[in-house]
């Protein structure tokens, strides 16, 4: 995790990669939601045509 006093400090190298690691969290988050849809969207109309 981002290290506060790392930031106050300085650590130049520490904050860094705080932001990278917060980037690609972000980023993993923003594909799993776009897969999650696709598949909802798929599955959805599926199973409305099961009922009917």
């Amino acid at each position: 995790m981002l290290n506060i006093s790392a930031v106050l400090s300085g650590d130049e190298d520490e904050l860094l990669n705080g932001i990278w690691i917060s980037l690609l969290s972000v980023e993993a988050l923003m594909v799993i939601g776009v897969a999650l849809r696709s598949l909802f969207g798929v599955i959805a109309p599926r199973l409305k045509q099961r009922t009917r």
